[in-house]
């Protein structure tokens, strides 16, 4: 890409990101995201490496600016929206059973018409740390923080909508 960057236009420089960088990042992001912070560091610099060479930065300049004008999210904030669309399909019945399995209704758990069961929200407790950080932990943490409306929106909308959502997020994390 370093010498790529001076022949070709940058709209040029998104789709080799997208199709050669971008792949690798989230390829079973779902299962490996929650790792230690450490490994999703180094794989975060080497994203914003790859965002500083296609626009021609300083290599310790700030990298949140280029992230949000090329409309790129960076490594956590993938693996949030990809937990996000996997418990949209949880929730439409559309994921596979052994995914579906990890997580219970609120609604299952008890007769009682309380806001959370009406909402469709999902319960899993935990005892260890350990596992407060795995997939079903933290996709019903995150899909509980939705609002209902948000839920309930078609499959193209409700991407749409969560993608705004966390490129709003970026810009708070640039201030």
């Amino acid at each position: 890409m370093s010498r790529l960057r001076h022949f070709v236009p940058f709209c040029t420089l998104r789709s080799i990101y997208q199709s050669l960088i971008l792949p690798y990042l989230t390829y079973g992001l779902t299962a490996w995201g929650q790792s230690a912070n450490t490994h999703l560091n180094k794989l975060l610099l080497l994203q914003k490496r790859a965002l500083r060479l296609m626009y021609f930065l300083h290599p310790r300049s700030h990298a949140i600016p280029s992230l949000i004008s090329s409309k790129i999210l960076p490594i956590h904030l993938l693996y949030f929206e990809a937990i996000l669309h996997s418990l949209y399909d949880v929730s439409n019945n559309s994921a596979p059973k052994d995914i579906s399995d990890k997580f219970v209704k609120t609604s299952l758990i008890h007769s009682y018409d309380t806001r959370a069961a009406s909402c469709g929200k999902y319960i899993k407790f935990s005892r260890l740390n350990q596992q407060r950080t795995s997939f079903s932990c933290f996709g019903a943490k995150a899909w509980n923080y939705l609002p209902s409306r948000e839920c309930n929106l078609p499959k193209p909308a409700f991407k749409k909508s969560i993608r705004k959502a966390l490129f709003v997020a970026l810009e708070g994390e640039e201030d």
